[in-house]
Parts: structure tokens; sequence; C-alpha cells
């Protein structure tokens, strides 16, 4: 039966796409989990930048020194962390755009396995109807042979 062989591979296909679903939103949630931690350090990073230079007291040279490196580590440090948030940001809209190919494609499986199934309920009822109407065919060529060929009376109905 076609139909049957249609409908069964539209479920496995279901079934594979539904995973495949499953996996992009769990990247999906991965990437954002990661977006928004890699945009909390650089926050936290350009905080800790600006807090560091404000200093109105008075230093010697080996402690501007000092505080000129931190500085320019702190500065390093805070574009790395921006940079990082920004590749974070495109992998969250790659892991959207995945999560959204994977989501489309399930529901239009989905659409087309309830297709199936319809077609092979329909085929199935067709079947079950052309098998009654040659059951009644073999009834009627039996009765017509039993009465010598001339088509028999149908029998009294009881009521």
């Amino acid at each position: 039966m076609r139909e049957a062989r249609r409908a069964a591979l539209l479920a496995r296909q279901g079934l594979i796409a539904a995973v495949a679903r499953r996996q992009a939103l769990g990247a999906l949630a991965a990437a954002r989990a990661e977006e928004a931690r890699r945009q909390e350090v650089a926050a936290r990073a350009g905080a800790l930048l600006g807090a560091s230079g404000a200093r109105g007291q008075e230093a010697c040279a080996a402690e501007l020194a000092a505080r000129s490196r931190f500085a320019a580590a702190l500065a390093r440090i805070t574009a790395e962390a921006r940079t990082a948030a920004q590749a974070a940001a495109s992998a969250s809209a790659e892991a959207a755009a995945a999560f959204a190919a994977a989501d489309t494609r399930a529901r239009r499986i989905a659409e087309r396995a309830a297709e199936a199934r319809a077609a092979l309920a329909a085929a199935t009822a067709r079947r079950a109807a052309a098998a009654d109407g040659a059951l009644l065919a073999r009834k009627l060529h039996r009765q017509t042979h039993k009465a010598g060929g001339a088509v028999a009376a149908p029998p009294p109905a009881d009521g």
C-alpha cells in the first residue's frame, strides 16, 4: 500500500525534524545565554575601566605608570569583551535562524504527515467499500446460479 509507506516515511521524517527542532532550540538558548554573559562581562569591564581612571590623588611616577598599564590592560579586556559580545550576538542570530528553519520544516512535515494519514484512511475506506461491493456481487452471483439462471427474489423482509 503506497499510502501506508508514505505515511510511515513522513512519520519518521517528522520524528527526525522534531529532534532537529529540539536541538536547534537548545542551541538558541545556549547562544542567548552566552550572549547575555558576554554583554555582562563587557559592561563590567567598561565600568571597571571607568572607575580606574577617576582618581584625583597625587601619585609618584611609578604608581602612575602602574595605573597606566592597568588602565591599558583593562581597555584591552573591555575591547575584547565587546568583540566577544558582538560575536555571541551574531551566533545567537544564526541560532535563531537555524531554529526558525527547523521549526518551519517540522511544521511542513507534520502537515504532510496529516495529509498522508488522511489519504491512507481514504484509501482504506475505498478498499473496504470495494471489498463490500465485491462480496455483494458474489452473493448475487451465487443466488442467480442457485435459482437456475433466473434472478432470485430477495428474501422477505422481517418486520
